[in-house]
C-alpha cells in the first residue's frame, strides 16, 4: 500500500527538521565545552564565614501588637560583623496578642513566657554565600548508600555564569562531562548507576569548572571533592512527617513512606485536615512484622481525647485505645523488642506555645510520666521510678535485652527556656520498676539530654543534646554512647555547627542513622544520612535527595527495610474518630474484641 504523497512529503521534513535541531544541539554543546578547554585556575579554598546572628526586636513586636506595654527587656546584642539583622517573623498580630492573653506567668525567670520568647537566643548562623567557585554539597568524603537514588550536586559562585560538572570514578578511566546553567545539577540515573557500581566500597570524584560567556579564555575550578560507595546499604524506605513549622496548635500534618532507591513518594497516613497524626513508632525495622503505634488527635468538629492506634504490621489488623490516667495526653512511645510491651510518656499535661521565630516550638509541662501498655495482659500502670510526682518523664527507650528503660527527666515547674533534661535509667524489673540511675555523660552536664534510641546490635545509644529544651531546639546535636551506659558520649562529626541536627532512626543493620537537620536554611528540616563505622564514627551526612523539596520540614524519620503489607486506608481505619476506643486500665479493659 502507498501513502499519499503528501504525508510521505510531511515525513521527509520532520526527519529533516529533527536532523538539522540535533546537529544544531550537538554544534551548540561542543561549542559551549570548548569554552573549558584550556588551563584553569583552582579557586582559594577560604575559611567558612557565618553572618552574625539575629536580634528580635521588641518595639516592632509592641508595634504590631497595637501598642500593649511590655516591661523593658535588655536586648541580646549581635556578636560583631559586617551587617546587623533585625526582624520579626512568624507570629502574625493576632497570634502575638492571644498569646499575650493566654500564656502564664513564668515563676523561674521572673518574666512572662512572651518575654522569653523573645529573649530567646538564636544560635543558627547563616554562612555567607562565596563569591569563587566552591562546592558545597556534597560534603568532601562524603559517603553515600549503594542503593540510594541519584544525588544533586551544588555549588557556590558569583562570578561566573555557566559551568561544567565532571566526576568520576578514582582509579579508572572513567569519567564524564556535562554543562548546565545552573548552580545545581542531578546526577543522570544512568550515569549515578555505573558509578554505584564501579565505585562500590571505593571512591569517586566531583569538579566544578566556571566560565563568563562574555570573557573567555578565563576559566575557574573548584576544588575536587571526593566521595565514598558504601558496601553497607540503607534500608529501602523511611517514614516520615511533613510539618509546617509554623507549629500551628491546629496542624494536621501528613505522614509519607520513602523509597530511598528511587523518589517514589506514597502517603502512608494522610490527615485529611481533620487530625493530627504523630509520634510513630515500630518493634521491628522489617515493615511486614511486629506492632506500629501512633498517636491520632482528632482537631476537627466536637473535640474528642486522643487515642492510640495499635496495628500488627504482619496482619494490618489493629486497635484504639486510651489511658486510665489522670491527664489524658500522651506523645513519644517505643516498643520492645518483642512488640508486646510498650512505654509511653503518659499522664501528660502540658501547653504547647506558637513560636515567634521558625527555629523552635516549646512545651511548657506540668506533668508526664512513663507509663506501660501490656498488650498479653492487656493492662497498663505508671513504671515506678519512672513516675515521680516532682519531676517530668519523658522520652522512654527499652535497652536491646529489654530489661532497663532509659528516659529523659526534668524537675517539674521548670520554665522550657531554662529546662535542662538528664537522661536516667532505671529497671524493668517485671513491671516493678527500680531507682532510677542518671547515665554518666547523658546527665548533669550543663546541657539539655534527651530522645534517646538504641542500635539493633546494641552496640550505641544515641541521644541528642542541646542547650536547653528539647524538640526542635536549633543547638541539637546528636551524640553516641556506648550500649551499655559505660564509657564517655561523642559528638556525631557530621553535626551542624550552626543549625539543629535532631530526630533520629537506626537503621536495621546499624550501620546508618537518618536524622533530621535544618543545616540547609534554618527554617526547613531535611533527612540526612551518615554512616557509622565500627568505633561509632559518622561520616559527613548526605541529604534524601528530593526534587521539588516542599515549604515544611521532614520530622520523625524511621527506617523499614521493607514496605508494609498494610493500605493507607486499613491504618486510617484503625485511628480514625468514629471509632470506639478501649480504655486500658491497671487491670486490663475486659474487653476481648481487639481486631
Amino acid at each position: 500500500m502507498k501513502l499519499p504523497k503528501i504525508l510521505v512529503a510531511g515525513i521527509m521534513l520532520l526527519c529533516i527538521s529533527l536532523g538539522i535541531s540535533y546537529v544544531h544541539h550537538i554544534h551548540e554543546r561542543r561549542k559551549l565545552e570548548r569554552l573549558f578547554s584550556g588551563p584553569c585556575q583552582v579557586a582559594e579554598v577560604r575559611k567558612v564565614m557565618y553572618w552574625p546572628r539575629c536580634v528580635y526586636d521588641l518595639k516592632a513586636y509592641l508595634r504590631l501588637a497595637g501598642g500593649h506595654p511590655l516591661p523593658e527587656v535588655e536586648e541580646v546584642p549581635s556578636p560583631p560583623g559586617p551587617r546587623e539583622f533585625r526582624w520579626v517573623d512568624g507570629a502574625t498580630p493576632e497570634q502575638f496578642e492571644a498569646m499575650l492573653r493566654e500564656m502564664r506567668i513564668s515563676g523561674v525567670t521572673g518574666a512572662t513566657p512572651m518575654e522569653d520568647i523573645l529573649r530567646w537566643r538564636s544560635v543558627y548562623r547563616e554562612r555567607v554565600p562565596s563569591r569563587l567557585l566552591r562546592i558545597s554539597y556534597p560534603p568532601d568524603g562524603a559517603v553515600f548508600p549503594p542503593n540510594l537514588c541519584e544525588p544533586c550536586v551544588e555549588w557556590e559562585d558569583e562570578l561566573d555564569d555557566l559551568w561544567q560538572v565532571t566526576v568520576g570514578v578514582s582509579g579508572t578511566s572513567l569519567r564524564w562531562s556535562f554543562v548546565t546553567k545552573r548552580k545545581r545539577w542531578w546526577f543522570p540515573s544512568k550515569v549515578w548507576s555505573t558509578i554505584r557500581k564501579e565505585a562500590l566500597g571505593g571512591k569517586a570524584w566531583i569538579q566544578v569548572k566556571g566560565v563568563r560567556r562574555d570573557a573567555p579564555g578565563r576559566i575557574l575550578a573548584s576544588k575536587v571533592v571526593h566521595f565514598e560507595i558504601s558496601k553497607d546499604s540503607v534500608d529501602n524506605f523511611i517514614v516520615y512527617r511533613l510539618v509546617s513549622p509554623e507549629f500551628q496548635a491546629l496542624k494536621t500534618p501528613d505522614t509519607f513512606i520513602r523509597e530511598v532507591r528511587s523518589f517514589k513518594v506514597e502517603p502512608f497516613l494522610r490527615a485529611r485536615e481533620r487530625y493530627c497524626f504523630s509520634c510513630h513508632t515500630f518493634s521491628s525495622k522489617m515493615g511486614t512484622e511486629g506492632m506500629m503505634s501512633i498517636k491520632a488527635r482528632f482537631t476537627a468538629g466536637k473535640a474528642r481525647p486522643s487515642g492510640m492506634g495499635i496495628l500488627n504490621m504482619a496482619t494490618s489488623k489493629g486497635w484504639k485505645v486510651t489511658f486510665p490516667f489522670p491527664h489524658k495526653g500522651f506523645t513519644f512511645m517505643a516498643w520492645n523488642s518483642k512488640g508486646d510491651k510498650l512505654a509511653v510518656s503518659a499522664n501528660q499535661s502540658f501547653a504547647s506555645s506558637t513560636p515567634v521565630i521558625h527555629e523552635t516550638q516549646e512545651l511548657e509541662y506540668t506533668s508526664s510520666d512513663i507509663a506501660i501498655y501490656d498488650l498479653k495482659q492487656d493492662r497498663t500502670w505508671l513504671l515506678p521510678g519512672a513516675s515521680l510526682p516532682d519531676y517530668i518523664e519523658i522520652y522512654p527507650a527499652w535497652t536491646p535485652d529489654d530489661g532497663r528503660i532509659v528516659f529523659s527527666r526534668v524537675r517539674a515547674g521548670t520554665s522550657a527556656r531554662v529546662m535542662k533534661f538528664d537522661i536516667y535509667v532505671v529497671d524493668y524489673n517485671e513491671g516493678r520498676g527500680g531507682t532510677p540511675v542518671p547515665v554518666e555523660g547523658a546527665s548533669d552536664n550543663g546541657k539539655s539530654n534527651y530522645y534517646a534510641r538504641f542500635s539493633p546490635d546494641g552496640r550505641w545509644m544515641s541521644f541528642c543534646m542541646a542547650d536547653q529544651g528539647s524538640l526542635v531546639e536549633p543547638s541539637s546535636d546528636i551524640y553516641l554512647l556506648p550500649g551499655n551506659l559505660e564509657g564517655p558520649p561523642h559528638g556525631l562529626e557530621c553535626n551542624s555547627e550552626y543549625a539543629m541536627d535532631s530526630w533520629h532512626s537506626w537503621s536495621s543493620n546499624s550501620k546508618w542513622l537518618a536524622f533530621a537537620s535544618k543545616r540547609d536554611d534554618g527554617i526547613y528540616a531535611r533527612i540526612y544520612l551518615t554512616h557509622i563505622d565500627q568505633e561509632g564514627h559518622a561520616s559527613p551526612a548526605v541529604r534524601l535527595p528530593v526534587k521539588g523539596a516542599p515549604l515544611e520540614s521532614f520530622n520523625l524519620p524511621e527506617f523499614l527495610a521493607d514496605k508494609p503489607l498494610f493500605r493507607e486506608e486499613e491504618l486510617f481505619d484503625v485511628v480514625r474518630a468514629e471509632r470506639k476506643a478501649i480504655t486500658i486500665g491497671e487491670e486490663g479493659s475486659g474487653l476481648t474484641g481487639r481486631d
